[in-house]
């Protein structure tokens, strides 16, 4: 496995910087990161392809700058403010990797321009509990300024190290001259429409490992306590190198798409940093093409998602399917590129992306062109959702991508794709019942093998609306022991039906002005549907958990 280390120490002044902040004029020292070799990277690049490993956008250089020893500090106003520039000839961009962090609170860090200029707001950099790493956002060229701050009547001086610099050398700069011109945005339609929900559970990850950085695609999804958990769920092919550290380094990307179904727009500036792993398949296997169960990590966010993200927590299904007749989509960041939204209509079946070795652990795609372009998926989709329909509970996740045959490409469409079967993730692969993803998404054994998808779900889970017609079915309590209280929003006579998981009725009644009790105690722990039937009234369906 290689790692491009030049040197233990790499610290050069190569230049300073003269700018203006506050009055004072700093002087600001320059490193240079050690030579980047494009033609071994090159060839590394062919070799790891052929291994089936992470293709990489950047690659790691040392850099080993400390603040007690190199960059300026100066006080300025009420702050004391440390300043050091870095770059890396050649480089299309740069991200900074820090670690060692200790830093008093209303410490911030922000990125400047060669010529001093701003790239954006600063960020806080107070970090939760336990976790010292942190990587700055992507700033396009080969140069770039640190800037940290603090408050000046803090006691002890804050510090912290980078470590390291990605050296960004594709995949990063033209999106359209790298994946090409079929794939459909987010926003067309008619190939949105229903799927608005898992679209704004995809995010782009940053993915860090010792050799460098890559693009991945992962879903933020719900589970069955509907608390809100940042729980993204990724493929482990992903993330199978990376230490705990570098864990604590990814950068979760949402809403990065265009504003329109021909372009337009777009913003990169709704990230999240840091995350700790969770579950994982832990099947990777050479025998296998690297892969011998169906390649799933769950990772679990370093801080909750803002609401001005307006997130959505993603439906799953984990129930054992062998064939999927409905059309669905998956959503994905081909080559790290804006949000693309691919189509299926033909049946979907089980295999694995090496047909000899028998498995049965992943769903096997073939792509359909649509109104606005033929979506495929490419390097940067792997660990995207696919997405099937449910007439109760909405759109459903029911695999994650974990690569494609035949080099798949907008010129080469014909190929399969590979989905790892959310029923195989659930309790099946090569690892622990703790890094199963039952283990998290349902951590009080319900047993239940389907949960809605939610906007909303710590504000949602006793009063969950349709998604089909818009009326509301209020549940007490849900999660429900011996009794379920049901009252609808028309009080009028209905009758209800009571579905497991599978579909099968196993209770019926009547409601008397829209309010009924329901005695519970025959049924077993699970998951259940309520649905409820008038003549005056669509029907309405409505998610629940018995748990004795």
């Amino acid at each position: 496995m290689w790692i491009y280390i030049a040197s233990i120490r790499a610290a050069v002044i190569i230049a300073a910087l003269f700018i203006f902040s506050g009055g004072v004029r700093a002087q600001v020292p320059f490193i240079q990161a050690p030579a980047f070799d494009a033609a071994w990277v090159e060839a590394d690049d062919r070799e790891q392809a052929e291994a089936g490993s992470l293709p990489l956008y950047g690659r790691m250089l040392p850099i080993m700058a400390e603040t007690e020893r190199d960059g300026i500090w100066t006080d300025e106003d009420n702050e004391r403010v440390w300043r050091l520039g870095i770059s890396s000839s050649g480089a299309l961009a740069l991200e900074c990797f820090l670690d060692q962090i200790e830093v008093p609170e209303d410490a911030t860090l922000r990125i400047l321009l060669p010529d001093g200029t701003a790239m954006a707001k600063a960020v806080s950099l107070e970090l939760p509990d336990q976790i010292h790493e942190y990587a700055t956002a992507m700033v396009a060229g080969d140069s770039c300024i640190l800037e940290y701050r603090e408050p000046i009547a803090t006691a002890r001086r804050g510090s912290f190290r980078v470590a390291q610099v990605s050296h960004a050398y594709r995949d990063v700069d033209d999106v359209t001259a790298r994946e090409g011109s079929c794939h459909v945005n987010v926003a067309c339609e008619p190939e949105s429409i229903g799927w608005e929900g898992p679209i704004r559970a995809t995010v782009r990850i940053s993915v860090v490992t010792p050799q460098g950085t890559g693009w991945c695609t992962g879903t933020l999804v719900n589970n069955i306590r509907e608390d809100c958990s940042p729980y993204i769920l990724t493929a482990w092919h992903c993330g199978r190198t990376s230490t705990t550290a570098q864990f604590n380094q990814y950068k979760f990307y949402f809403n990065f798409q265009y504003a329109n179904c021909n372009g337009g727009a777009y913003s990169t500036a709704q990230y999240l940093t840091g995350s700790q792993l969770k579950a994982y398949s832990d099947d990777y296997d050479p025998q296998y093409a690297g892969v011998g169960g169906s390649d799933f990590m769950l990772l679990r966010l370093n801080v909750p998602v803002p609401e001005a993200f307006e997130p959505y927590w993603a439906g799953w299904d984990a129930r054992n399917i062998a064939t999927v007749t409905a059309d669905g989509v998956c959503i994905h960041h081909p080559t790290g590129a804006p949000k693309r939204i691919s189509s299926f209509t033909q049946t979907v079946t089980t295999g694995h992306p090496m047909t000899s070795s028998g498995l049965q652990t992943h769903y096997r795609v073939k792509w359909a062109p649509t109104q606005n372009g033929f979506g495929v998926t490419e390097v940067g989709s792997s660990g995207s959702g696919l997405f099937s329909p449910n007439s109760s509970l909405g759109p459903l996740l029911i695999g994650t991508l974990t690569g494609s045959s035949s080099g798949m490409t907008c010129t080469n469409n014909s190929g399969t794709s590979y989905f790892g079967k959310t029923s195989y993730h659930w309790t099946n692969n090569p690892n622990t019942q703790a890094q199963k993803l039952k283990a998290w998404l349902d951590p009080d054994g319900t047993g239940a093998l389907m949960q809605g998808g939610s906007a909303d779900p710590c504000g949602t889970a006793s009063a969950i609306p349709e998604f089909i017609t818009g009326q509301t079915l209020s549940l007490c309590p849900n999660p429900a022991s011996e009794q379920l209280v049901v009252r609808a929003a028309a009080g009028t006579a209905m009758n209800y039906q009571v579905l497991d998981n599978t579909g099968r009725l196993v209770l019926d009644g009547s409601m008397i002005e829209g309010h009924a009790t329901i005695d519970l105690s025959a049924l077993s722990n699970g998951y259940y549907l309520l649905r409820t039937i008038s003549s005056d009234h669509m029907p309405a369906s409505t998610p629940f958990i018995i748990s004795h």
